[in-house]
């Protein structure tokens, strides 16, 4: 007969996101580990050898123990089922007690975990791996009327009990532990073990399976403590969080907060001064410019009017943007335009998620060049790490915070200007474990040639163009107003020079821009994108969410957007007087998989001087056409051509 060493015995990929990969996350290396119903110790021996724990199993099945004794330091043959089997263990306690997919099992798993529980020191967390009963597969054998039972998977035969989200979270505070870590295991109910009955069911029932907020979630693993030890200490709410479907990207959009006045702008720009400013302000560099850019939608807001953030999150789940990613100004304690930030989170009403992107570099006068003249000067010190990350506390136990695998996300702008970036993110990562946020995922923007994130010690990568571009610049081919000292490229070669980029074996989060466009900012300086069109910038969305489905494990399938309202940057999602809500619209077709554009990029368009365009415009014929691009194409003709239009304009 098959016993439970034969049905449970699987080898785990550590880097994987399944529930016993997540599991051994959870329980950190050397540990005091115990496992309860540990079968064949397909997650003990990993334990063991891969994070270096000591460990105690306690396990029913005589095959099962005899495997187990071969690399545990003790087993315990006994029954679950049996009220006394935590007097097995006389007393002793351990940092972790594990009980990956066992609960199910027993007749009262209430009472088994808040036995489990006292056998925790003052520090040490139980690790729980339960499946999901809602998960659209299950639903789906429901109203087929089949449920369909095996030696393994949701149905398992041995299952007596069955867990919603909410029933998770019950199970939970009914053992008076507090839940601080947790990571949904996403499948695709066509990848389960229930495919052949979930492809009878009709294509609109499927829809409606799949509606719900926890559908493609697998499993649940989770980590906890008991509510006495660390009674201060917020507890995550599962029913509160979210899962993506596992086909979902979540496409977070960078968040400008400049928008409202404040006393060092005044004092450094001029009354009032807010991004509206310099946006109002901007002149066309050469001919065919589009400058300025005019909002319409929202118009010149004021993010002091909590409507107006109210809108703008409305607009962005409805057209597909999941999330906020606010840029964060803090200097040794000083905060700067953090008010909207704030405001956003006391406000019970701003339904979205959001995380932080700390702009970690000195505030000059950059805009007007004279980038040396420093305003406000960011400073690095131990404590400066420390009441950095302490600051952060509030918005990593806000339950709209983003995380990935159950970790807050918080990207840093230039690691590359912090003196020790490992020794700070290690200094971080301690905090948070000490403070009950658990893990949190650190992201390296990739910018000012920056293009690395593994030598800082952080988890992540997320591209920020249009920095670190690699493509030719059209500076001296464009019928310039003025002498452009700036970069002008071509959005195309920006969008495949991205798209062609392998990540397969590195974690970097991919980003895409609507339009780029930073004249309001830097005049003549500015780097100006050619041919930023709806369009183009459907294409480049469309092929990057691609690549993400294919090199992303579920709940890690980011696309970054830059930006949701850099207006001084030309880089908006926002309606605009030119495109209106186009980019949105777009955004909205890629998201639903609706997206129709052609996927190749036309030819970049090179804008003409004017008197060639109406030489082209009065001859009226292809060839008048063809000779004037020509020209435009000949260095040293352009430039004479260029030199006497100048001429002409200034007389």
């Amino acid at each position: 007969m098959t016993s439970s060493a034969d049905i449970y015995n699987f080898t785990i990929d550590p880097s994987s996101d399944t529930a016993p990969a997540n599991v051994l996350r959870f329980v950190g290396p050397n540990k005091e580990v115990l496992e309860i119903g540990a079968g064949p110790g397909s997650i003990s021996k990993p334990l063991v050898e891969l994070n270096c724990c000591k460990l105690t199993a306690l396990e029913l099945d005589e095959k099962s123990v005899r495997i187990l004794e071969g690399f545990c330091e003790r087993v315990v043959q006994f029954d679950l089922n049996d009220p006394d089997w935590v007097a097995q263990f006389e007393g002793k306690q351990f940092e972790r007690v594990v009980i990956a997919d066992v609960l199910e099992h027993l007749v009262d798993p209430w009472f088994a975990l808040r036995q489990a529980s006292s056998l925790l020191t003052d520090t040490g967390s139980v690790v729980v791996s339960l499946p999901h009963a809602g998960h659209a597969a299950i639903l789906a054998c429901l109203v087929s009327n089949n449920f369909e039972y095996h030696d393994w998977g949701l149905l398992d035969r041995t299952h007596i009990r069955f867990f919603g989200i909410q029933n998770i979270q019950d199970l939970f505070d009914q053992a008076d532990l507090k839940i601080l870590e947790f990571a949904f295991v996403l499948q695709k109910p066509e990848d389960t073990e229930f495919a052949h009955i979930w492809a009878k069911i009709p294509k609109r029932k499927r829809v409606v399976l799949e509606d719900g907020d926890f559908s493609h979630v697998f499993q649940v693993v989770l980590r906890a403590v008991r509510k006495d030890v660390v009674p201060d200490l917020p507890g995550i709410n599962l029913v509160e969080q979210s899962a993506p479907r596992t086909n979902k990207l979540k496409y977070v959009a960078f968040y400008l907060p400049q928008f409202h006045p404040i006393p060092e702008n005044d004092q450094w720009w001029g009354k009032g001064f807010t991004e509206w400013t310099n946006v109002s302000k901007a002149e066309p560099l050469f001919h065919g410019h589009y400058q300025p850019h005019r909002p319409t939608d929202f118009g010149y807001y004021d993010l002091r009017i909590r409507e107006v953030q109210h809108d703008q999150i409305a607009y962005a789940k409805r057209f597909g943007v999941d999330a906020f990613c606010f840029h964060y100004y803090w200097f040794a304690g000083r905060r700067l335009l953090e008010k909207p930030l704030l405001e956003f989170l006391a406000d019970a009403e701003a339904k979205i998620e959001f995380c932080l992107c700390w702009a970690n570099e000195n505030w000059s006068r950059r805009w007007d060049a004279s980038e040396h003249e420093v305003l406000v000067e960011q400073t690095y010190s131990i404590k400066n790490d420390m009441d950095f990350i302490e600051a952060l506390l509030p918005f990593f136990t806000d339950r709209r915070y983003l995380r990935v695998q159950g970790a807050p996300m918080l990207i840093v702008y230039r690691p590359q200007h912090m003196p020790d970036p490992k020794a700070t993110a290690t200094r971080w990562r301690e905090f948070c474990r000490a403070n009950g946020i658990g893990e949190i995922h650190l992201v390296a923007a990739l910018t000012h040639g920056n293009r690395d994130f593994e030598r800082f010690g952080f988890d992540a990568g997320v591209e920020f163009p249009p920095h670190n571009i690699s493509v030719p610049n059209m500076r001296d081919r464009v019928a310039s107003l003025t002498e452009v000292t700036g970069y002008i490229a071509h959005y195309r070669d920006i969008a495949i020079d991205h798209i062609d980029r392998d990540y397969s074996r590195r974690r970097v989060y991919r980003t895409v821009f609507p339009c780029w466009d930073n004249t309001p900012r830097l005049k003549n300086r500015a780097i100006v994108v050619l041919d930023s069109i709806p369009e183009n910038y459907e294409r480049w969305l469309d092929a990057v969410s691609a690549k993400t489905v294919e090199e992303r494990e579920p709940g890690d399938r980011l696309v970054f957007i830059n930006a949701w309202n850099e207006w001084a940057e030309g880089c908006h999602l926002e309606p605009d007087g030119r495109f209106g809500a186009a980019f949105l619209e777009a955004t909205e077709r890629v998201k639903a998989g609706k997206s129709n554009v052609d996927p190749e990029f036309p030819e970049p368009v090179i804008p003409l001087p004017p008197a060639i365009e109406v030489v082209s415009y009065g001859l009226r014929t292809e060839l008048g056409m063809w000779g004037a691009r020509k020209f435009a194409r000949l260095p040293l003709a352009y430039k004479v051509g260029r030199g006497m239009y100048r001429m002409l304009i200034k007389r």
